[in-house]
Order: C-alpha cells, then sequence, then structure tokens
C-alpha cells in the first residue's frame, strides 16, 4: 500500500497487523478538521475469478451492513464508518480503539485477578448475546481480539471473523459448489469450528479459553487434556480461583458442544450466580466477624474513681451532711401532712466497691452458632443482589 489517500479521504499512517486475508493500518480521515483516527482493514479475496469477485462483493457489501447495525447497537462493537472497494481490493473504515488487548496486559501485568476476569466476561457474555441475537457467529475470540478501552476500561470486540469469511470464500472449477476456509485460532477455536461447523456454542468456548488464559498466563496449546473426559486441565496454574467460577469455565469449554453452554445468556446467568454467593459470605462474615467482637456475656463496668477526704477535708464533709440533714427535717414539718421527722444516721465513707452488671444472656452458656447465610437476629427488607 502506497502513503496516497484511499479513496481519496483516508490516509494510511502505520502498519497495525498482517495476516493471511489482508492488512488493517491506522489512519487519519482528512475530510475532517480533527483528521480522526481511523482503522483501515485491506481485505483481499483469496482467487482473482471474476465469477467469484462478484460473489465476495455481494457478499462483503452484506456483512458491512451488518457490521454498520451491530456497532450501531453497541458501544463495546467498533463502529462502521465506511466501506469501499479499489484495485480489485476490498476496504472497510472503523472506528479507533485507543487502549491494549488482553494479550499486551497479561503480557506485561501479569495474569488478572477473578474479579477482573468476572467483569470482563460478564461484560462481553452481555456484547455476544447481542450478537447472537442478530443471528451471527463472531467465530474469532482470543486475548487478542479483545481491547481493554481507554479510559473506561470496557473490553471491546474487534476484528469479526464473519467479513474475514467472506474473503476466505472459494468456487470449485466447475461453478457448483461454494466453500469456505476454516477460520479461528488453533487452541482458541471450539473443536466443531475447526471442522467447518461453527455455531454459538463456539464462540462460548473461545470466551471460556479467553478467561483461562487471563488467570493462568497459559495459551491452550500448554494446557493438557485429560484423555478419558477430554477436558482441559488448566486449575493447577490458577490455584486462588473460586471453585464457583472454575465450574462455569469448566463447562464452558467442554469438548463437546452438547455439554457447554448453548447460549451466552446461560453463562451469564451462572457468572451472576457466582457474584451473588461472594456477595453474600462477604456480607455473612461481616456481619458475624466485625473488626472490634465484644462477648456478650458479662461486661464489667469499671468503677468510678472517688477521692478520699481525710483530716479537717472529712470533718467538713460530715458537718455539711448533718446541716442538710437537719434543713430536710425541719422543711417535713411545714409540710401539709404531718409526718415524723426521718431519722438521719452518718455512715463512715468507705471507697465504693468495683460494680459488675451483667447483662442478659441465655442461659445456656455454650457458645452460640454463626448467622445461617443470608440471616441476621433482626429481620430486614433484603438489599439487591
Amino acid at each position: 500500500m502506497t502513503t496516497a489517500l484511499l479513496n481519496n479521504r483516508y490516509q494510511t499512517i502505520k502498519l497495525l497487523g498482517a495476516g493471511g486475508f489482508g492488512e488493517t493500518f491506522l489512519a487519519a480521515d482528512t475530510y475532517l478538521p480533527s483528521r480522526r483516527p481511523c482503522v483501515v482493514k485491506q481485505l483481499k479475496p483469496v482467487a482473482n475469478d471474476l465469477q467469484l469477485y462478484q460473489i465476495i462483493q455481494d457478499r462483503f457489501q452484506r456483512e458491512a451492513a451488518t457490521l454498520e447495525a451491530l456497532s450501531a447497537g453497541s458501544d463495546q462493537i467498533p463502529k462502521l464508518y465506511a466501506y469501499f472497494s479499489e484495485n480489485g481490493q476490498f476496504y472497510l473504515i472503523q472506528e479507533w480503539i485507543e487502549g491494549e488487548t488482553l494479550t499486551k496486559k497479561v503480557t506485561s501485568e501479569g495474569v488478572l485477578s477473578e474479579a477482573t476476569v468476572w467483569k470482563i466476561l460478564v461484560s462481553l457474555l452481555k456484547v455476544l448475546h447481542y450478537v447472537h441475537s442478530k443471528g451471527i457467529i463472531y467465530r474469532d475470540i482470543k486475548p487478542d481480539n479483545i481491547i481493554l478501552r481507554q479510559p473506561d476500561c470496557q473490553p471491546v470486540m474487534i476484528d469479526f471473523g464473519a467479513v474475514k469469511e467472506t474473503m476466505a470464500t472459494a468456487i470449485a472449477a466447475q461453478g457448483r459448489s461454494i466453500y469456505t476456509m476454516v477460520l479461528g485460532t488453533p487452541g482458541f477455536m471450539a473443536p466443531e469450528q475447526a471442522v467447518g461447523r461453527p455455531i454459538y456454542a463456539s464462540d462460548i468456548y473461545s470466551l471460556g479459553m479467553t478467561a483461562i488464559y487471563l488467570l493462568t498466563g497459559k495459551l491452550p496449546q500448554e494446557l493438557e487434556v485429560d484423555p478419558h473426559t477430554e477436558r482441559v486441565i488448566w486449575q493447577q496454574y490458577a490455584a486462588n480461583v473460586s471453585p464457583s467460577l472454575a465450574a462455569v469455565l469448566n463447562k464452558a469449554v467442554e469438548y463437546q458442544p452438547r455439554d457447554r453452554y448453548s447460549t451466552a445468556i446461560k453463562m451469564l446467568n451462572d457468572l451472576q450466580s457466582v457474584d451473588t454467593i461472594s456477595s453474600r459470605q462477604e456480607v455473612d462474615r461481616d456481619a458475624i466477624a466485625p473488626p472490634h467482637q465484644q462477648t456478650l456475656e458479662t461486661q464489667t463496668i469499671p468503677p468510678p474513681t472517688i477521692r478520699q477526704s481525710s483530716g479537717k477535708k472529712q470533718k467538713y464533709l460530715i458537718f455539711g451532711g448533718l446541716l442538710i440533714g437537719g434543713l430536710l427535717s425541719t422543711a417535713t414539718v411545714f409540710s401539709l401532712v404531718p409526718q415524723p421527722a426521718p431519722r438521719s444516721s452518718v455512715l463512715p465513707v468507705s471507697p465504693p466497691a468495683p460494680v459488675s452488671v451483667d447483662l442478659p444472656v441465655p442461659t445456656d452458656r455454650s457458645p452460640q452458632p454463626p448467622l445461617q447465610r443470608g440471616t441476621t437476629e433482626r429481620e430486614s427488607p433484603a438489599s439487591p443482589v
């Protein structure tokens, strides 16, 4: 590709990637004052037959229209700005997503936490459910095709395989049978997709393998497979992952499609259940074992500090007490109902003994069992999960 403007509008800046179906460039839109950055995908048909070219062109237009509709319904799919053909090649002009791929993040920072992977999965499953609802199979989910967008860190799905499949279309010499090359990335690609029969559950498999890579840092080729169950063995590389999340991922990457989640929404529901359980456990732990625990059986209140007076001060106190007692007796004599004056006695002042206050406790002094999950001592409205 030269530096000349594509379609008399888009100026290429640098090469972003290259593959068997074409090349991807960062470019600038010269029609806009801001020279808005965009991604140019140059797609090359497999064959140069004129009849095949017309078939590919028709499919390319349909797939471009599909991409436009998809991007209009989700901000986690790059927007399609334009598409055209030029010099026998096809071009897609898409939104430039600033950020880093999941592959680069793991390479630079190491494996991701369970909480981070959970958030990524929940976010992508919603997008995948939306894509599948339009009758589209993504076909090439992998860490390289997911960008964590800056500054909101939302995962964005790029490089849809449907357009690549159009470019891979080939036709037999007799012009009767049409077939396509197998698309996908080995390891992340589901077994049935590897033989040319992708289904919705194939995307589930690819997303599950992507999550396992994020948790372990291991590519699928580095993981062993149980010869009896055909299950991927990965948990020894992520020992801190909760059993509930591991169970969801194991189901997502089952070898047989019938044993996997059949839809993205089913996997999403199970993931949200995993989060609900974790949240309740954290709430229960906080309720049962607060930071400052107190024993409710007996609390000893320290006695107030009283300074004792000695010598003349003590005599003055005794005299003052006698004087006050006399005044009270006089007031009683002049009351409406005559009654004998109360005897007043003076006891020696002595320091008070420590006072122990016993709070009400159950008669059974044995330790009480912890509260059951989701219950408290006093009923209160359930908080939203």
